[in-house]
C-alpha cells in the first residue's frame, strides 16, 4: 500500500469514528494495519495524535509556552481503565507536549502486547481521537446557535 492509499484510508477510519460507525471504521483500520509496517502503523497513531492536537487547539487554544497539555483520566476509584485507553491518553498527552521518545515507547509498549491488546490500544487512539473531534463539532455547533454580540 502506497502512502497516499494509507492517508485516504486513514482519514476515512477517522471520519466513519466521528460518524459513529464503528464497524467499517473497523474494517478500513484493519485493512491498513494488514497492510503496513511497525514503522507504517506507529506514523498512523502519529497522525491520530496530530488530528487530536488539531481539535484540542481549536477548543482551547495554544498553551502558553511554558504550559503542558495534560488529559485527565477517568477517576481510579470508580473501577481500573482498560489499559487501551491509558494508551491513549498517554500517547496523545505525549504528542501534545512533543514528546516524541515517550510516544515511541508508548508504542513499541503496545506492539509488543498480545495482537488483541495492540488492535484494542489503536482503536482506543481512533476512539479518543472521534471523540474529541465529536465535542469540537458540538461546541462548534453550539456556539453557531448564539446570536452575535450587538456592536456597540
Amino acid at each position: 500500500m502506497d502512502t497516499a492509499r494509507r492517508a485516504e484510508l486513514v482519514m476515512n477510519v477517522l471520519n466513519r469514528a466521528i460518524a459513529g460507525d464503528a464497524d467499517e471504521g473497523a474494517r478500513l483500520l484493519v485493512e491498513v494495519a494488514a497492510n503496513s509496517t511497525g514503522q507504517q502503523m506507529f506514523n498512523v497513531c502519529c497522525g491520530f495524535a496530530n488530528v487530536a492536537e488539531q481539535v484540542l487547539v481549536q477548543l482551547f487554544g495554544q498553551p502558553t509556552q511554558e504550559g503542558l497539555w495534560a488529559l485527565a483520566a477517568p477517576d481510579p476509584a470508580g473501577g481500573p481503565t482498560h489499559p487501551a485507553h491509558t494508551f491513549a491518553l498517554r500517547f496523545v498527552t505525549a504528542w501534545l507536549n512533543g514528546d516524541l521518545p515517550t510516544c515511541q515507547a508508548l508504542y513499541i509498549a503496545a506492539i509488543r502486547a498480545s495482537g488483541k491488546d495492540y488492535a484494542r490500544s489503536v482503536c482506543a487512539l481512533v476512539g479518543l481521537t472521534a471523540h474529541l473531534a465529536r465535542a469540537a463539532a458540538e461546541d462548534l455547533a453550539a456556539d453557531r446557535e448564539k446570536p452575535a454580540p450587538h456592536p456597540h
